[in-house]
């Protein structure tokens, strides 16, 4: 996003921490619960199932100069959530049918296609493709650089660059990529190699509705790279953004299916009064 839309969405994201009720007294796994600028910030991380039923440790390493380079809550919230419900009845993540995808023989012989709009650090980007996920992470500008670095970091990047080549989706890999949502040309055919499905099962987006038009670019690109009544979105929405308001009033109106997740299904550990998860259609 342009320098001044940052720095304004920056602002107003400090104020909403500094405006916060007094932190509870008993420790949290949300960082944001903290008052101002108490929160902290450097090397965070996470432990995931794998696909190959060991734990691992996601690392991501963060940067205070853009919002986008900050691990923020709702992703954690989203990757454990999605964890919990691929985990319930097997050692190891199964994504595909803990979220009911619709797959066919054609899709089962090839990796679950996932689109994340607004990755920021790539945390979720990440742990999804530890969870066996084909992962196309996209962000804008200099973000692109830092999310890059974290792909690398935990050793799950695509050893070709696709952030100017057809993405070839690959089981475990995630493959970085530039998506401006306000000028995006490419289509969803011209983003994939040839001899690839051009679909993506699931689009993931969390903690992107900042502002009403961040909200309404990423709803957008959604029509514009989901496959209308097939594509499962997961949405992960925080109370305290601006942009909130007009997802929780228009995704209803603009997509199908759409399901608020009930807090019992989300992690043990890892729960939120401050969050929204939905699933629905594109």
């Amino acid at each position: 996003m342009p320098r001044l839309q940052e720095l304004s969405t920056l602002s107003y994201l400090e104020e909403a921490l500094s405006n916060r009720h007094v932190p509870p007294k008993t420790s949290t796994w949300e960082r944001e619960m903290s008052l101002g600028h108490q929160c902290e910030f450097g090397t965070y991380r996470l432990r995931i199932r794998t696909v190959e039923g060991s734990d691992d440790e996601v690392v991501i390493h963060e940067d205070l100069s853009l919002i986008s380079t900050r691990v923020w809550d709702c992703s954690v919230l989203v990757a454990k959530w999605l964890e919990n419900i691929a985990t319930r009845y097997q050692e190891t993540p199964d994504l595909a049918s803990a979220l009911d995808l619709p797959l066919t023989s054609s899709t089962r012989d090839r990796p679950l296609n996932v689109l994340e709009l607004g990755a920021g650090t790539g945390l979720l980007s990440v742990c999804l493709a530890k969870m066996g996920a084909a992962v196309l992470s996209t962000e804008y500008g200099v973000s692109v650089k830092y999310l890059q670095q974290n792909i690398d970091l935990n050793k799950i990047a695509d050893s070709q660059s696709t952030r100017q080549m057809k993405w070839t989706p690959k089981s475990g890999v995630v493959s970085c990529r530039e998506l401006d949502w306000y000028n995006a040309s490419e289509t969803l055919e011209t983003l994939f190699a040839e001899g690839h499905q051009s679909v993506f099962d699931m689009i993931v987006v969390t903690d992107c509705s900042l502002t009403r038009r961040d909200s309404q670019g990423f709803m957008e690109m959604i029509h514009k790279y989901g496959t209308k009544n097939y594509t499962k979105v997961i949405l992960g929405l925080c109370h305290e953004r601006e942009g909130t308001p007009y997802c929780v009033e228009n995704v209803p109106k603009e997509f199908r299916d759409v399901v608020k997740i009930s807090e019992e299904a989300w992690h043990p550990d890892f729960k939120s009064q401050r969050h929204m998860i939905f699933t629905f259609k594109a």
